[in-house]
C-alpha cells in the first residue's frame, strides 16, 4: 500500500491476470502462447485469486505468510522432539524471528513466491528427515508440488523421490510408495505434454535465455555470496553435524537441497533478489540450526558448568548474528520497494496514451508491460519465443515496426555525459556517441547484453523516424526509449507522462494505481 512489487515479480503477475481474464497464458491479450512464467502451480493459484476478484499481489502476500507460516510449525514440531515447555518456547520465537526477516522472506515481500515454495522445499527435508512409512509416500505428491511451482524445484523433486525410495523399500512400504510415484511420474508426463502442446518449446523461455552466458559457471559467485550472507548459521550447522546423533539422517534429507545448488553453478541466476534461488538451502539452514539447538538443550540437564556456559553462549551469538544480518537485508528490501524511482509510476501515467493496438519493443519486461496496454515483445527473449529461442536481431525488430522501444542499456552506452536532468532528448549522434561497447551483436549470446545492440543497430537507417530519450533512473542514465515520430504514441504525450512521472503529484503506490483501475484492498 505504499511502495511497489519487485520488476520480476511482475512478469508473472502479467500471465497470471491474462489467464484469469480468459485471454490463455499469453503476455498480452491476443499474443501467442508464451511460457515466460516458470512458476506454473504459482500462476495457476495467483490467477485463480484474480478470476474471483482477488489482486495478484494480495494473494501471493498471503501465500507466502501461509508458507513461512507452515516452515516455522514444520521446524517446531521436529524441535518439540528433543524439548518442550519454556525451551520449545524460547526456540518457537527466536526461530520465527530468524524465518520472518530471513531472505526467504524478503524475496517473498518482493512478490516471489518463495515463501510458498519453500515449505514444499521443508517439507521434503521432513519427510526424509523422519522415513516414516505411513508418510513416506507423500514425499513422490510434493516432489511434483515443487515440480509445477518451479522448474528448479524439479531436480529437488526428483532426488528426492527418488531418495525416499529407498526407506520406502527399508519400510517395506515399497508398493504404495511405487504406486504414488507411478501416478505422480503419469501426471507430470502428462503435463509434460500438454505444455509442449501448448507453448511448442521443451523449456520454459527464461531457461533458454539463462542457459546463455560467457561463464562457464555463472552460478559460482552467486553460490559464494549467499554462504558470505549466511555464514553464521553456516558454520554453525557445519560444526554441529560433528556432534548430531543423526547426522547421516540430516546429510541424506539435504541431498535434493545439495543437487539443486550443484545444477545451479551452471546457471545464469539474472534477478536473484534476496538470494531466492539459494532460498531452498537458507531453509535447510534454518531447520538444521533448529534441531541442532533444540538437540543441545535437551543435553543440558541439571548443573549448569564451564562446557554448558560456552555452548549456549555460541548458540546465541549465532542466533543473534544471523537475526542482525537479516534484519539488515529486510529493511534494504523495504527500503528498494518503497524507492521512487520515476519507472514505478511512469508505465501507469503513460497508459492513458496507449492503445490496445501500440507495439512496443523491450527489454525491461516487467512494470512497463504490466501497465501498459499494447502488444508487447520482449526483445531479451523472457516472455516471447522468437526471441528466446533465435535472440533478437535489427531484422526481427524490423519486422514489429515499433511504436516505442524501451532498453536498459546495460553496460552498453553511458549518457551521463550529455545529461544532467531528469530526462534529455537526444540526436541519434549523440545516441551513438554514448555507446561504450561497440561490439557485433552477432557475437553475443546473452540476450539482457544482446537486445540493446540490436536496438542500436536497427535505428542506423532509422534515426530520422525515431526520437530519442535518455532517462535518469538510479543515479545514471539506463533507461532509453524511442518514440516512432509517425506512431500512435504523441510524443508530447510522452513527455508529459514523464514530468507528471518525476513530480510529487505523479508519486503513488501500487494499490493507488490498482484503486484508481477499480480494485480495491481487503485492508480499506
Amino acid at each position: 500500500m505504499t511502495g511497489h512489487l519487485h520488476e520480476d515479480a511482475y512478469i508473472l503477475f502479467i500471465f497470471s491476470e491474462s489467464l484469469a481474464n480468459g485471454n490463455g497464458i499469453a503476455y498480452f491479450p491476443g499474443g501467442p502462447p508464451a511460457e515466460g512464467a516458470t512458476d506454473f502451480l504459482w500462476m495457476i493459484l495467483l490467477s485463480l485469486g484474480s478470476y474471483f476478484g482477488v489482486d495478484v499481489a494480495l494473494s501471493a502476500a498471503f501465500l507466502n505468510g501461509l508458507g513461512l507460516s507452515l516452515i516455522a510449525a514444520l521446524s517446531v514440531v521436529l524441535a518439540s522432539k528433543h524439548i518442550s515447555g519454556s525451551k520449545l518456547m524460547l526456540v518457537s520465537f527466536s526461530l520465527s524471528l530468524i524465518i520472518l526477516l530471513s531472505q526467504v522472506s524478503q524475496a517473498s515481500l518482493a512478490g516471489f513466491s518463495a515463501g510458498f515454495y519453500c515449505f514444499f522445499v521443508a517439507l521434503s527435508f521432513y519427510l526424509i528427515y523422519e522415513s516414516k512409512g505411513k508418510k513416506l509416500h507423500l514425499l513422490p505428491v510434493v516432489g511434483i508440488t515443487l515440480g509445477l511451482l518451479r522448474p528448479d524445484g524439479v531436480i529437488i523433486g526428483i532426488v528426492a523421490s527418488i531418495t525416499g525410495l529407498y526407506f520406502a523399500y527399508r519400510k517395506a512400504v515399497i508398493r504404495k510408495y511405487l504406486l504414488v510415484s507411478a501416478f505422480c511420474f503419469t501426471f507430470g508426463v502428462g503435463y509434460f505434454a500438454w505444455r509442449y502442446t501448448y507453448f511448442g518449446y521443451l523449456l520454459p523461455l527464461p531457461l533458454y535465455v539463462k542457459s546463455t552466458s560467457a561463464e562457464s559457471f555463472p552460478g559460482f559467485w552467486p553460490h559464494i555470496n549467499w554462504a558470505l550472507y549466511n555464514c553464521f548459521l553456516l558454520i554453525f550447522v557445519i560444526v554441529a553435524l560433528i556432534f548430531y546423533k543423526d547426522r547421516w539422517r540430516i546429510i541424506i534429507a539435504s541431498i535434493p537441497i545439495s543437487a539443486l545448488f550443484i545444477a545451479l553453478m551452471f546457471a545464469t541466476q539474472s534477478q536473484n533478489i534476496a538470494f531466492r534461488f539459494q532460498a531452498p538451502g537458507t531453509t535447510l539452514l534454518i531447520i538444521c540450526s533448529t534441531l541442532f539447538i533444540s538437540y543441545f538443550l535437551e543435553k543440558m540437564k541439571g548443573d549448569v558448568n564451564r562446557v554448558t556456559v560456552i555452548i549456549l553462549t555460541i548458540m546465541s551469538a549465532t542466533i543473534f548474528s544471523s537475526t542482525a544480518i537479516y534484519s539488515a537485508g529486510f529493511s534494504f528490501m523495504i527500503h528498494n520497494l518503497k524507492n521512487d524511482g520515476y519507472i514505478n509510476y511512469f508505465p501507469y501515467h503513460l497508459s492513458k496514451n496507449i492503445d490496445n493496438e501500440t507495439k512496443i519493443a523491450l527489454t525491461e519486461a516487467g512494470r512497463f508491460a504490466y501497465w501498459v496496454n499494447g502488444k508487447k515483445y520482449d526483445l531479451v527473449g523472457l516472455n516471447t519465443p522468437e526471441t528466446a529461442v533465435n535472440g533478437s536481431s535489427p531484422a526481427y525488430i524490423e519486422g514489429l515496426n515499433p511504436d516505442l522501444i524501451f532498453i536498459h542499456v546495460v553496460e552498453t552506452a553511458d549518457y551521463s555525459k550529455v545529461c544532467n536532468k531528469n530526462y534529455c532528448e537526444l540526436s541519434y549522434p549523440e545516441v551513438l556517441n554514448g555507446i561504450k561497447k561497440d561490439t557485433d551483436w552477432r557475437v553475443v549470446k546473452y540476450g539482457v547484453t544482446k537486445a540493446p545492440l540490436t536496438v542500436y543497430d536497427y535505428l542506423k537507417d532509422k534515426s530520422d523516424d525515431y526520437q530519442a530519450f535518455s532517462v535518469s533512473y538510479d543515479n545514471s542514465y539506463p533507461h532509453l526509449y524511442f518514440i516512432k515520430k509517425d506512431g500512435n504514441i504523441d510524443i508530447d504525450d510522452f513527455k508529459e507522462a514523464l514530468n507528471l512521472s518525476f513530480s510529487e503529484k505523479g508519486v503513488l503506490s501500487y494499490w493507488d494505481m490498482k484503486k484508481k483501475l477499480g480494485f480495491s484492498s481487503i485492508f480499506e
